[in-house]
């Protein structure tokens, strides 16, 4: 195998700018995830019940006359994180529409946006050090998310990074594209559960601590510094497209130009402007041939559905794996890694099996996907038992579905409209944290006592209806994907063109 030179691992480096960005982010916000969730407990166990510290540092592997204060721990927990998902999710709404619209008028602006979005995360985890007392509210946690909320730091993240890869990749290239982002989201999942867990229990680093929860912060913070350094030095081509061809009604590049020398409050006035939300809804509803539009709202809704069945589920997870399998935060952060790790490789490995090597389409390798997910569900809400872990492997492929999103979207609408539409995409996944959370909390809280795998199994069931509009997608494909229309209109010297 030849070694890379100093120049390739530069190139390559520079190629994955965005990458290395988003998964150091995802470490920043996922790696507390664990000692969030064990702090709240151990805050209400502490505050509200008159046990034993001992009994509530180890409630998991309580005795059973102890299940009642166990059951309505991780009840109240769940509560709690409910009301930190509304809190949270609701103002990105608002923040979803005048980031699409600023990312399409002012790309050149993206390193900035994505380093802001992350110091204020930092500032989160600042904030929280000083909460970390048990006598202290477990509430009071919850106002340790009013900066990067009031702010809209991980909407611009999310938002921000995709519209990047949908801007600097060719539409042939995409699902390739976003598998690697999505792989840097599976990355960083495993890391944080694994050594999230084996940090809070670790040995504290500071005096008076019961558990290491200021070492799992200040870790994340580490990661966040690196991020936002990397984000000002690398990103600095967002401005840039590689379809420079695309015909619309978008601002040319002298427009934009012309755009940036407004004053700040003309700026400012533009970007609240209401006709901002009726231009990003146009880019879902405007007729399109073949009714095309209509395919493009279902794909949405198929999105938004499962999305709700997959991100809900950190709701409630932690409390499931305590209340079913008796485990502490560090045996979940170890035994959670696996299905994290089998969806890696799904996400990996499916688009080079389905799309390049069986040559399928799309939407077919989607249904595939989101049917892998529906069985994984199903098994860990009959299965009361940790090889549940090992059994997820059946749902190896769900991770694919989250690559093809975005990829069948991107295939029905030109690239201008891409900040617009994905801007709509993320007022819908605002919603999505908030529903999925009551619809998790609600079914747990009330089955927790008997029946808890029920939710698994109610959530399994939504992924019904995106399996179903997957199936048509790739019955009627030749309707509404735009690079297949473009093929089929092309001439052979077109055609010729673009091989060379």
């Amino acid at each position: 195998m030849s070694k890379f030179t100093v120049k390739e691992l530069l190139g390559l480096i520079k190629l994955l700018r965005i990458d290395v960005f988003f998964l150091l982010a995802n470490i920043l916000v996922s790696l507390p995830s664990i000692a969030f969730n064990q702090l709240v407990q151990d805050k209400i166990c502490t505050n509200k019940f008159s046990v034993n510290e001992t009994v509530c540092l180890n409630l998991e592997k309580s005795e059973p006359g102890y299940d009642f204060i166990r059951n309505q721990v991780l009840k109240e927990t769940t509560s709690l994180k409910l009301y930190l998902n509304i809190l949270t999710t609701l103002p990105s709404i608002f923040i979803s529409v005048i980031l699409g619209h600023w990312l399409d008028t002012y790309p050149g602006h993206l390193r900035y946006l994505l380093a802001t979005s992350i110091f204020s995360i930092i500032s989160q985890n600042v904030i929280s050090l000083n909460n970390i007392h048990l006598i202290t509210d477990s509430y009071s946690l919850i106002y340790t998310y009013l900066v990067p909320v009031l702010t809209g730091s991980l909407t611009t993240i999310s938002l921000g990074t995709y519209t990047y890869a949908t801007r600097k990749t060719p539409a042939e290239y995409r699902a390739l594209r976003f598998t690697v982002l999505e792989i840097c989201v599976f990355a960083s999942l495993p890391i944080c559960s694994i050594f999230g867990g084996r940090i809070l229990e670790s040995k504290p680093w500071f005096p008076n601590q019961l558990r290491n929860y200021i070492g799992v912060y200040i870790v994340s913070s580490i990661c966040g510094l690196i991020a936002a350094v990397w984000a000002i030095i690398m990103i600095y081509d967002s401005a840039e497209s590689v379809d420079k061809n695309a015909k619309s009604d978008e601002p040319s590049s002298d427009e934009v130009k012309n755009e940036k020398k407004k004053s700040l409050a003309q700026v400012v006035c533009d970007l609240i402007n209401p006709n901002n939300y009726l231009d990003a809804a146009r880019c879902i509803f405007k007729k399109k041939p073949n009714n095309a539009h209509w395919y493009l709202f279902t794909s949405i809704i198929a999105g938004y559905v499962s999305n709700m069945a997959y991100v809900g589920e950190q709701a409630i997870s932690y409390q499931f794996a305590q209340r079913v399998y008796h485990f502490n935060a560090e045996k979940i952060g170890y035994y959670g890694s696996f299905p994290i790790l089998w969806l890696a490789l799904g996400a990996l490995s499916g688009p080079p099996l389905f799309i390049h090597w069986l040559k399928f389409h799309d939407s077919t390798v989607s249904a595939i996907s989101y049917a892998s997910m529906m069985f994984n569900f199903m098994i860990r809400g009959i299965v009361y038992d940790p090889i549940v872990y090992f059994l997820s492997v059946i749902g190896i492929f769900a991770g694919v579905s989250l690559v093809l999103d975005r990829v069948i979207i991107s295939r029905m609408i030109e690239p201008t409209e891409v900040g617009r539409v994905y801007a709509v995409t993320g007022i819908i996944g605002g919603l999505v944290p908030t529903l999925s959370s009551l619809f998790y909390t609600k079914i747990f809280q009330a089955t927790i006592d008997s029946k808890p795998g029920l939710v698994y199994l109610c959530s399994g069931l939504l992924f019904s209806y995106p399996v179903i509009n997957s199936i048509i997608l790739s019955i009627a494909r030749n309707k509404w994907d735009l690079e297949l229309i473009k093929k089929r209109k092309q001439t052979p010297t077109d055609k010729e063109l673009d091989k060379s």
